[in-house]
Order: C-alpha cells, then structure tokens, then sequence
C-alpha cells in the first residue's frame, strides 16, 4: 500500500529520467492517502511483534481500530505500538479513563503556539529567499539554514506537544517523540532525541534485522548507512530525501568510528559540531532539486558574495536568533510542572493562544504532513 501510494510515482519518474523518457508520460497522479506512513508503520509494527510473540494481539477489533485511527497522532505521530496505547484505549472503553485536562490543554495550547506564532512567521520570511536561495550571499545563506533549522524544529515540536495534550485530554499517554534534540552532543544522541519513534521504528524493525553491530564494526556501519537511507525515503518520495538519509547515516558511520577522539572534546565543542552538521543536512532536505542545494550550499561558503541577492529583514533575523535561543536553551513542554504556574502564567499562555488561533489563517500546513 505503501509502495504503490507514496513511491509508485517516484518509481516511474526515476525510470523516465533514466531512460530519457518525459516525466509527464511515465508518471501517474496519486492521490496519496492522509498519514499513511504513519498509520502503515503503526499496523506493521503491530503485526511483526505478534509474529514475534512480542506482543498479544488486541481483544477487540474496535480496539485496534481506535489504536490505528486515533486521530491526535494520526498525521504527523508519534509512530505508537500497542503496548504503549493498547491499556489506555482499553481503560478509556471501560469508563475508567482519568483525563488530565489542565496539562492536555497547555500542551496544545504551547505546542499551537510554537506552530503558529513562531514556525509559521519564521517560514514566511525564509521561504521567499530560498526559491530563489542561488543569489543568496553568505549572511543570508547562514541566516536561511538557521532559520529553516528553526522553522522545522517548532513545527514539529508544536505538533508534538499538541498530540501529547489531545491524548491527556483523553486519558491516552501518548510516546514522547521530541527531547530538545538541537541540545544534542553526537550525531547518535540527536537521533535519540529528534523524531524518537521513528527512530526506534528504523532500529527495531530495520537494523536490528540487518544484524545490528552484530558483525563487527565495518558490518554495523553499512547497516547503519542502509537503514538511515531508508529512514530518509520513508520522510518524501525524492532523491533528495534519500541524500539526506545516506548522509545522517554517513555521520553516524563516522561519528562510531570516532567516538572516543569525539567524547573527549569540550561538550561545547560536541553540541556546536553536531548542531552544524544536523543544520547542514537539513539543506538537501529542504530543496526542491540538487542544484538547489548545491546553489545552497555553495552560499554557505561565499560563492555568491558576502551580502548578494535579496537579505532577510530585521524582525525576522532577531526571530531566528530568538527561536534558536529558545531550542537550545528552554526545557520540553512535557517537563514543565503546570500545576506551580502562577495566575499571571496562564494568562500569559492565554494571549498568546488567542493570537496564534486569529493568526491560523496565515500558512500554517504542518511540515510532516507532507511525509
């Protein structure tokens, strides 16, 4: 299912292009399904641990369902096994469900701000610059990095947090799938922390099942860099999702065979390269094409001139500075002890939900709805 809606277009492209034929007389327009990575990745886990014996299956097809359908983590995750829904969805049928509505409501309400007042604004000023990223000087092509580094991680972390408080507001504990991952010291630390589920998904489902670093050192670097590349398709069906997936595995690869020579430097030092090249990699992952990203990259290092093309103004430089400040030093949503706020915090909270809910009309489409 998952092959012919997400990738069967990819497939016929790729081979057009390969053979010379046009791509609009190879490729066949899908429609693709509403969140069926997701929902596809959540019914195979299901079946693989009762192949296994790791898991018995559910008493109730209606409780299947709900675990398949549940909406708050539907489009955009966290990817859920039944072992972490399948008591909850149970206790919730029983009537015996304990909703926590304060802490579902701020959560939603913190990650809606994140979307909206922050990812959302943060997009409308990159966006325009990066169609046309090839004119970009050095300043703005750093600014342009950072700020989609910023735009993705808020965009993401709001949707998390949302999904966290719908699923309180139900009684249902949902995963968490999002721990400060630009606070991360080496490349396998970001992917403990960044897109935890699918992270573990990949793990248990794909590396471990090629072997793992069962063969030794050079057999755990090459299922390292297959499984990463596969992670990275799974996120679009593009060759450039599958670069940015070769090269998370790449660093992963390198960062193992470094570790030591890596652990020993200042952890500034750790969280400042792996923040780099995290950022770095998000550029193929944003492009549209490889000569975009090249252009991109090639900005990086000055190609275009110090100060070429349109610059970013000045509300928005400070909001990505400001958003970047905000990812590496602020706590998760989930830490924060909302039972302690203040009057004054709520309201606080309150504002600024009603501001980001009038300004929902401005661009705001998730990111990984598309994925």
């Amino acid at each position: 299912m998952l092959g012919y809606f997400k990738y069967w277009g990819f497939l016929l492209e790729s081979w057009g292009a390969l053979v010379g034929a046009d791509a609009a007389s190879v490729v066949t327009q899908i429609v693709l399904p509403t969140g069926i990575s997701f929902y596809t990745f959540q019914t195979m886990c299901y079946s693989v641990d009762i192949y296994r014996g790791r898991l018995t299956p559910a008493t109730s097809f209606l409780n299947y369902m709900a675990y398949v359908s549940f909406f708050p983590q539907l489009i955009a995750g966290p990817i859920a096994r039944y072992q972490d829904l399948g008591a909850s969805i149970e206790r919730f049928r029983a009537g015996q469900a304990t909703p926590a509505w304060r802490e579902g409501i701020a959560l939603f309400s913190i990650g809606l701000c994140k979307k909206v007042l922050i990812a959302d604004r943060v997009a409308n000023g990159i966006n325009p610059l990066i169609s046309c990223v090839d004119e970009a000087g050095l300043w703005t092509s750093w600014l342009l990095m950072i700020g989609y580094s910023t735009q993705l991680y808020f965009d993401f972390s709001g949707y998390s947090d949302m999904a966290l408080g719908l699923g309180k507001c139900f009684g249902i504990e949902l995963p968490i799938n999002f721990k400060s991952p630009y606070k991360s010291k080496n490349p396998s630390d970001f992917w403990r922390r960044w897109h935890i589920t699918l992270s573990e998904w990949i793990r248990d489902y794909i590396y471990f099942p090629l072997g793992g670093s069962r063969g030794g050192a050079a057999s755990a670097a090459q299922n390292l860099v297959l499984t990463m590349t596969i992670g990275g398709l799974w996120h679009g069906a593009s060759w450039t999702f599958v670069v940015w997936g070769l090269y998370h595995g790449l660093l992963l690869a390198l960062y193992h065979a470094l570790k030591e020579r890596f652990d020993a430097l200042p952890v500034a030092a750790q969280r400042a390269l792996t923040l780099l090249c995290v950022f770095v990699g998000w550029i193929p992952f944003r492009s549209d094409s490889f000569a975009q990203a090249g252009s991109w990259l090639a900005g990086l290092l000055g190609a275009h001139g110090l100060s070429g093309g349109e610059r970013l103004s000045l509300p928005y430089t400070g909001l990505i500075v400001a958003s970047l400040l905000i990812a590496l030093l602020a706590p998760n949503a989930y830490e924060m002890r909302f039972s302690s706020w203040s009057v004054r915090r709520w309201c606080a909270l309150g504002v600024a939900t009603a501001a980001a809910l009038l300004m929902m009309n401005y661009s705001s489409t998730f990111i990984y709805y598309r994925f």
